[in-house]
Order: structure tokens, then C-alpha cells, then sequence
């Protein structure tokens, strides 16, 4: 398998591909969710950049853009979806000064609520006319709460959550818990609105959503369905997608945990109790044990009440009203002015205008030096996260009396060992292809056969687009959505979504199925990603097949 192609990466600052003068790029913008960072957008970067040269004649390049880090996340939609557009053109900017690029064809992957930026970008992109000179290609979200936040359980915890939630995230919270009074989810959803109208124009639509284990972003919203049939987990027979080849990881094989819907199944009460569960290849001891499981579970409780409950509180309501302070006063970008600025410059190869040459030029470097190092503010949102998703694990547990909620060893953090500064692809032909090097032992730290999930992926996509046999969504696994829910859900679901359900067994799926933490940390997430990467994959082999043929 060959191609022109060459991946890069938005710190190629250095790397001359001049040479390449005139080649068109597809640029892959990785936009991460609420207290997060652009590193957690690595594992997908790296999918991308290693897997989709071989399918394509443009240039692979990827943008994580970093203005909106950590804490910047409770801005809401508008004054970030701002931010990272200008990053976006001054890349664009960049890729044409400094690496001889012209950005013809854009994609949009986000990841928790960088979902619902990119649909809030998207609509702004459009209104520009942005489109007309770009081809937009990909959106795909992971886990994104889509349909807006809410806990529909009648127990006091969901009720408080439900109250205090649109308070304590800022701006982004109102319009999470679909309280503010714009109702920028809904517009979002509308068919006469500019951000529904630059959706549709995306050649292929993915999402990936959690079945269980993501407390942060439930199955319902991030399906885009009114349906939440693993509530009563104990009770479902989870079946994977057939056939798909196992993922080499850290020297162990691991499936892709793809969940065919249409084989899974509800058993009855009567059989509860010869069920062993849905246990995984590699699952902790603690996941097995239940007496240890319990030890566990007491002291994140005895930890959660009397320390991170107040800090989580105090924190995040300061960071609240800050932001809220932040936002009425803040001056936004003037994005279409730096439209045509690009415009006149990329495309109709009239100067770069010198401002923008040294604003880009700095944009790169500061994505390169974030990526290297965090700061307070990302160790205090860390802190933050962390201390909500103990507690959303503590309420599960103890409030719905759940056995089966994952591993309850928490994930760390792998080292960084891939830098952003971009290095060539060699591709010898093989379809067994590394994706990660271990620096400290010079061995593969992934193995993927891409070419044995492009094939599975041909045959079986139609179950991924084929929601209408699915015996777990049942008359009592319904929701009560309200009538802004259904309106959204109703709406979105009249585009041709590859829908993509993941059950990770781990402490915490919402960092799995990004793999944010690393491959080896999560292995059945990064064996997962490789299933969705071959969707993109097969689209542009078609689409390259396409235009060979004419």
C-alpha cells in the first residue's frame, strides 16, 4: 500500500515541504471536551496521521487547537467555537507559508462537548462561505452530549445535579443542561439555522457512545436516541460486532469492543443469576472481586464527602463567575475579516499579510510548547474531573446497587513520548502497521492490521447505520425526553449517522474511548479507534477509487 501523501503534523515548522508546493491538504481539526487539553487528542491524531496517507492523494494534516484549554472550556460555545476558528486559519495560513500547502478539504473530530464546538464551528464556517472554498469531508464525535445533559433517576443526587448542574460549569453548563436562554443546542439542531445547514454538508457522519461506565456523558445523548437500555446492566447480554481482527497493544491482543446492538439482548430475571457478567480480556482483579470492589468504592466515599465535594463546589462556582464575567466582556474575533485575509492570500495568491504571517508563526510554537507541558489550571481541572467522575461512580453504586459498573482502578497518565514535531511515514507495503513506538524499549507499542478492519468494516457498516431492530430499545428502557430533547433528537437523526456503540470494562469509559490517556493505559479504547479510522479509511479509498475511474 503506497501513496504521495505525507502526514504532518501543525509543528512542522521546521520540516521543508516546500518541494510539495501546490499539493492539496486535508486538514483534521481535533477539537477536546469540558477541563480538557489538546493531548487528549493524541491517540486519534496519531490514528490518523499513521493510517489515512496510504488512502489518499492530499496531504494529511491535523489541528488541535489549544486557546481553549482546561477551564477556558466553561466559556460556552460561542466565544470558543470563535477561538478556534481563528487558530484554524492561521493554519491554514501556515500550511501554505511554511509547508507549501493548500488546505482544500477540512474534517471536524471532537470529543465530549468538542462535539458540540465543532457543530458550533461548523454553522459560524458556513455563514462565511467557507465551504464554498473547502471541502468539508468527516465529522465524527466521541461521546458528546448532543442531545444536552440531564439525570432522569428519582433519587436526590440527580435532582440536586439537575438544579445545580447549569450553575457550576459556566456558560458551557447552561447550555449543557439546555438553561440558557439563547437554547444554542436547539439551534444547533434546527434545519433553518446556519449550523444545521453546514452539518449537512459533511460527506460521512460518525459517533461513537459509551454503553456504560461514562458518567459524564450517558448513552442517551451521545447516541442521539431516547432509549437507555443498560440501566439495568446485570440483565444485558452484550454481543460485539463480529470478526473484527484483535489489536496488538503493549505485547497483548485486544478486540475492538464494537457492540452489535442487534444481537444484544435483554435476559430474564429468572437467568440473572448463572449471568457472569460482561467481563473483558485483561479486566482488573478488583474488577473481579466484589469484596474488593466494595473496600474501594467505601474509600473513594470516605474521600469524595469531606474533601472533593467542597473543592469541586467552591472551585468551579469561582471559575463559574469568572467566566460568566469573562464572557460579557471579552472582545470577540473578528473571523470574517481574517476570512478574507486567507482567502486573498491561499487562494487567490495575493500577500500574506505580515500581522498574520508572525500571529501564526506564534500560534504554532504555543501549540508546541502546551503540548509538552501542563499548568495549575490544567492540574486544578484535572483535579476536577477526576474528583466529579469518583463521585458519579460513588452515587451509581451505592444509590442503584450496581455489580457490574467496570474496574475501579483509575487510570494514569502514559508519558508523552510522541512530540508534536512531525516526522515522515514510512510505509513498506504492509498492512500491519505501528502506530505508537515505545521510546524506552524500541518496540512496538501498537500493531494494527488496517487492511482486516477496512474489510470488516465494508461488510458490517450497514448494522452500524441500521437502528430499527434493536430489541434492547423497549417501551421501558424509554425516556421521558422533554420536547426541546425530542426536537434535537428527531432532527439529527434525519442525517445518515455510522452510529458506533463501545463497551469499555474500565474504571472510566469517557477517557477510554478517546484513549486519552494513552494505548497502553487504554488498550481496548485504542483497539476501538482503530474500527472507526478504517470508516474514514474506506470512504477515501472509494472516493480516490471514484476519481481514478473519471
Amino acid at each position: 500500500m503506497s501513496s504521495d501523501a505525507t502526514p504532518i503534523t501543525t509543528a512542522d515548522t521546521t520540516k521543508d515541504l516546500n518541494k510539495e508546493g501546490g499539493k492539496s491538504a486535508h486538514l483534521f481539526v481535533l477539537i477536546h471536551g469540558l477541563w480538557g487539553s489538546p493531548n487528549h487528542m493524541r491517540t486519534i491524531e496519531r490514528y490518523i496521521k499513521e493510517s489515512l496517507p496510504p488512502t489518499t492523494t492530499d496531504v494529511i494534516a491535523t489541528l488541535k487547537p489549544a486557546s481553549f484549554r482546561f477551564w477556558k472550556t466553561y466559556d460556552g460555545l460561542d466565544l470558543n467555537s470563535r477561538k478556534i476558528i481563528t487558530e484554524i486559519f492561521y493554519e491554514i495560513e501556515s500550511l501554505r507559508e511554511k509547508n507549501g500547502l493548500t488546505v482544500t478539504k477540512i474534517s471536524f473530530i471532537g470529543y465530549s462537548l468538542g462535539g458540540l464546538f465543532s457543530r458550533y464551528v461548523i454553522g459560524l464556517l458556513n455563514e462565511l462561505g467557507f465551504f464554498e472554498q473547502v471541502e468539508p469531508v468527516f465529522f465524527s464525535t466521541f461521546a458528546t452530549p448532543h442531545m444536552g445533559v440531564e439525570f432522569f433517576r428519582d433519587n436526590i443526587f440527580d435532582n440536586i445535579a439537575n438544579i445545580v448542574g447549569p450553575y457550576l460549569f459556566g456558560k458551557s453548563g447552561g447550555q449543557l443542561f439546555l438553561a440558557d436562554k439563547e437554547q444554542v443546542l436547539v439551534k444547533l439542531a434546527d434545519h433553518k439555522q446556519i449550523f444545521y445547514q453546514g452539518l449537512v454538508k459533511f460527506q460521512k457522519h460518525t459517533l461513537l457512545a459509551n454503553v456504560r461506565n461514562d458518567r459524564t456523558v450517558a448513552f442517551f445523548t451521545s447516541f442521539i436516541t431516547s432509549y437507555s437500555p443498560f440501566d439495568e446492566f446485570d440483565l444485558v447480554k452484550i454481543k460485539y460486532l463480529k470478526n473484527l481482527p484483535e489489536t496488538k497493544i503493549a505485547g497483548k491482543l485486544v478486540r475492538p469492543k464494537v457492540v452489535d446492538l442487534a444481537r444484544s439482548h435483554k435476559l430474564a430475571h429468572t437467568d440473572s443469576h448463572l449471568f457472569p457478567g460482561n467481563l473483558q480480556e485483561e479486566t482488573p482483579f478488583v474488577r473481579k472481586n466484589k469484596y474488593a470492589r466494595i473496600l474501594v468504592i467505601v474509600a473513594l466515599v470516605m474521600l469524595i464527602v469531606p474533601l472533593w465535594i467542597p473543592f469541586i463546589l467552591t472551585t468551579s462556582t469561582i471559575v463559574s463567575v469568572y467566566s460568566f464575567i469573562k464572557v460579557r466582556v471579552h472582545k470577540l474575533p473578528d473571523i470574517a475579516e481574517h476570512w478574507s485575509r486567507v482567502v486573498n492570500y491561499v487562494y487567490k495568491d495575493k500577500p500574506m499579510d505580515p500581522q498574520d504571517a508572525e500571529a501564526s508563526q506564534k500560534q504554532r510554537e504555543k501549540r508546541r510548547r502546551l503540548a509538552q507541558q501542563e499548568s495549575f489550571k490544567g492540574d486544578t481541572s484535572h483535579i476536577t474531573e477526576n474528583a466529579m467522575e469518583g463521585m458519579l461512580y460513588a452515587e451509581e453504586h451505592f444509590m442503584h446497587r450496581s455489580k457490574s459498573a467496570g474496574s475501579v482502578i483509575p487510570e494514569v497518565d502514559e508519558n508523552n513520548d510522541d512530540s508534536e514535531a512531525g516526522e515522515d511515514t514510512k510505509r513498506n507495503g504492509s498492512s500491519l502497521q505501528q502506530i505508537y513506538l515505545d521510546s524506552r524499549t524500541s518496540t512496538k507499542l501498537v500493531d494494527i492490521d488496517f487492511e482486516a478492519n477496512d474489510e470488516i468494516v465494508r461488510k458490517q457498516s450497514s448494522i452500524l447505520q441500521d437502528n430499527s431492530r434493536i430489541s434492547l430499545f423497549t417501551k421501558e428502557s424509554e425516556l421521558k425526553l422533554d420536547d426541546q430533547k425530542i426536537f434535537i433528537m428527531n432532527s439529527l437523526n434525519e442525517i445518515k449517522w455510522i452510529k458506533i456503540p463501545v463497551f469499555l470494562d474500565v474504571w472510566n469509559s469517557h477517557d477510554g474511548i478517546v484513549s486519552r490517556r494513552g494505548p497502553k493505559t487504554n488498550p481496548k479504547g485504542a483497539a476501538t479507534i482503530g474500527v472507526w479510522v478504517s470508516i474514514l479509511r474506506t470512504h477515501l479509498q472509494d472516493e480516490n477509487g471514484d476519481k481514478n475511474k473519471s
